[in-house]
């Protein structure tokens, strides 16, 4: 892999992590979430945490779901993989959360985890496409 694939491939996993993770949090589910967590939420998140979050998520997405993908020539591999990700990723915040905090709501535990799933497999998938044509 050269360092313009990977950069290519970085960019396009960050810039479809940013806007997917944007749309769904500030649009469709910001009233779910809100509602769920109720007072453990915050009035506005702390950025810093999130930027550190979505760098290194990025970076783990293409690691293990795209370049596995741009190897077998398969967008398919980067959906599984980028699913299986999300799924382990969002899985273990939220099971932990239900194991260890108290009146941590089980419908917020499986739309998260339903939603980091499919965000992280539309992650790899715009890394691939990044490098398949820009790259």
């Amino acid at each position: 892999m050269t360092t313009k694939t990977a950069l290519f491939a970085y960019a396009g996993t960050f810039l479809t992590l940013l806007i997917c993770d944007g749309i769904w949090l500030g649009l469709i589910a910001r009233n779910f979430y809100r509602d769920q967590q109720g007072a453990l939420m915050l009035p506005s998140p702390y950025l810093a945490s999130a930027h550190l979050f979505y760098l290194f998520f990025a970076a783990a997405v293409v690691v293990l779901a795209v370049l596995p993908a741009l190897s077998a020539g398969s967008i398919a591999t980067a959906f599984v993989h980028g699913a299986i990700l999300g799924l382990a990723a969002y899985g273990a915040y939220d099971i932990t959360n239900l194991a260890t905090l108290r009146s941590w709501p089980l419908a917020m535990s499986l739309v998260d985890m339903a939603w980091g799933t499919a965000l992280t497999a539309l992650t790899a998938a715009g890394g691939y496409f990044a490098v398949r044509f820009f790259g």
